[in-house]
């Protein structure tokens, strides 16, 4: 039996470390998790919606890369796998400037890799130097990066009927180049090749992949036969994997949290003052100023306590603030308060950095991701319908306690 969405309790993804996670696969400790295991991440907020861009602020595939870049400092990964589905798109509608008729077809590169193994040891890496001794452009390697800055940084927009459209960032593109161009698929050619394998094969390169070392040494391999984006294939499912299993599920978790560490604990602290004060007012009114002194149709009075203070706790417990969760409101997340295009100092004094991160003295933004909203508003839904259960559990537990006039 299948219950409707509104009714599956959210619990928010479990925090993985890609790095631990990552290692772990490539000594062969553990296998890549299948496809929604173990996650209760909505379908609308999947890995797959996020790559596409179809997804709004703070969901949107240029917040996954902020994300990548100042928290997890994994950005390699997004960047060389955006990449691949554009020199994919463009080698599938021959755009690619060099293609099998020059540095052979996949037909050859088993062949190739089958023949190389009987000259040199299994384990052993090309040697780069025989193939091609030319130094590289800095030149390409320069407008391969601005290429894969171009793909991540259409930002996702919301208009005012809630539908996602891609707009340009201002800080990172020329304002002049229109969206239609960024998005037309650019071709590649073998020297841009080369630069990917500098940038993210090489061991000790820049910006080097987490891969095991066979899959690492067999995509160099293939690569040096073949411009085909099969050669890249087996690295690009590796990345994938990563990003679904650990980058992704950590974006969510934070993402759906609407508020700062700072306020969430304020809020959750409130919950738990209103539930204590519920039990106060109970013992209060029914041994004040004797036992038996007031009716026990006074234990109500605790009821709202009860309800609003576990609501405020169960929200907490989730990452979320009540409170902004009522109005479809959250504070910047870590990442968007890094700002590469202004230089701002943190205070020195403590106290004024902790206030100014609580809710009421931080900025306010609105949720424009409307499925995020959504969650939010069945994490609101869940945490009230929770909260009047257990005050209800709790009317009635002490309501027939021999601690009141009809009782006694």
């Amino acid at each position: 039996m299948r219950f409707p969405s509104w009714l599956t309790w959210y619990k928010k993804p479990e925090y993985r470390d890609i790095r631990e996670y990552a290692d772990n696969i490539n000594t062969g400790k553990r296998s890549m998790s299948p496809a929604g295991r173990g996650c209760s991440i909505p379908s609308r907020l999947r890995l797959d919606r996020i790559l596409e861009n179809k997804t709004c602020s703070p969901m949107s595939l240029y917040d996954f890369y902020m994300y990548l870049k100042y928290i997890e400092f994994s950005s390699e990964n997004l960047e060389f796998y955006m990449w691949y589905k554009n020199y994919e798109s463009a080698y599938a509608k021959g755009l690619a400037m060099v293609g099998e008729k020059n540095y052979g077809s996949m037909d050859n590169v088993s062949e190739s890799s089958s023949s190389d193994s009987t000259l040199k040891p299994q384990n052993a890496t090309p040697d780069v130097e025989e193939e091609d001794e030319e130094e590289e452009d800095p030149e390409v390697a320069k407008e391969t990066l601005a290429r894969i800055s171009q793909l991540i940084s259409v930002d996702a927009l919301c208009s005012s009927k809630s539908k996602c459209s891609p707009a340009v960032n201002s800080c990172n593109l020329d304002p002049t180049v229109s969206t239609a161009d960024l998005l037309k698929v650019a071709p590649v050619g073998r020297s841009e090749l080369d630069t990917v394998i500098d940038l993210f094969l090489l061991p000790g390169s820049e910006k080097e992949l987490n891969i095991p070392p066979s899959l690492r040494q067999q995509a160099i391999a293939d690569l040096h036969v073949s411009s085909h984006p099969a050669a890249l294939k087996p690295v690009a499912d590796h990345i994938y994997g990563l990003l679904r299993n650990c980058s992704h599920r950590n974006f969510v978790r934070l993402g759906v949290g609407n508020g700062t560490f700072e306020t969430i604990c304020v809020a959750t602290m409130l919950g738990i003052v209103c539930t204590i004060a519920g039990f106060i007012v109970i013992f209060s009114r029914g041994f004040a100023p004797y036992r038996g002194a007031h009716t026990r149709w006074e234990v109500f009075a605790a009821w709202p306590l009860w309800w609003l203070g576990l609501s405020l706790i169960l929200s907490g417990l989730r990452g979320s603030c009540f409170f902004l969760l009522l109005f479809s409101r959250r504070q910047p997340l870590p990442w968007e308060r890094f700002d590469d295009t202004k230089s701002s100092e943190p205070s020195k004094w403590l106290i004024i950095r902790l206030l100014s991160r609580l809710m009421i003295f931080d900025r306010k933004m609105r949720v424009k991701e409307r499925h995020l909203r959504r969650l939010q508003q069945k994490i609101v839904a869940q945490s009230l319908f929770g909260g009047a259960l257990f005050a209800t559990a709790g009317v009635f537990l002490f309501i027939f306690l021999p601690m009141w006039q009809e009782t006694i």
